[in-house]
């Protein structure tokens, strides 16, 4: 799985913002992370897909979103996870397309690159139903991981809002 050069950066920049914890307990919580990320991410990483770009993007939703609870840091998880795979959708989807690319022959070797990608993706949608699965997964990914962010936001805003009125009694 490869992501840009552009949005790793933007991951890291943006686990970067994160103060850490800092009550005993957090702390407590937050050394134990590394071992918790690298147990999803051999649940979730294939072979050849990288680990520590994974690992990034774990540690880029958890510096955005700062879970506290253990039930926030499941919905961060299970965003990553979503997110990677809807990413590696897209890999297969270009591998795929390239590889049709590839296999052409006769006329439409001296077609256009658009025209060429046009060609792969009629012989691929002719030969299989490739395309149909990897919509519905495609659909399936994105609303899971909107599905997590929504209920993070209310859990998180639950929590900020306890957290408020035992501030202002």
């Amino acid at each position: 799985m490869i992501i840009s050069e552009k949005r790793l950066a933007a991951n890291r920049r943006n686990a970067l913002k994160s103060l850490g914890p800092t009550s005993p307990a957090g702390k407590a919580a937050c050394s134990k992370n590394s071992l918790r990320h690298g147990m999803l991410a051999k649940s979730i990483v294939l072979e050849g897909e990288s680990r520590s770009e994974f690992t990034a993007l774990v540690n880029s939703l958890h510096g955005e979103f700062q879970p506290a609870t253990p039930a926030e840091l499941l919905l961060v998880e299970n965003m990553a996870a979503y997110r990677w795979r809807l990413m590696r959708l897209w890999s297969i989807e270009t591998a795929e397309i390239e590889y049709e690319i590839r296999r052409q022959t006769g006329e439409a070797l001296t077609a256009d690159p658009p025209t060429r990608a046009m060609l792969a993706l009629r012989t691929i949608s002719s030969e299989s139903r490739r395309p149909d699965l990897a919509s519905r997964y495609e659909h399936r990914h994105r609303q899971s991981y909107h599905k997590a962010l929504d209920d993070l936001l209310r859990l998180q805003e639950i929590r900020n809002s306890a957290t408020r009125s035992h501030l202002n009694p």
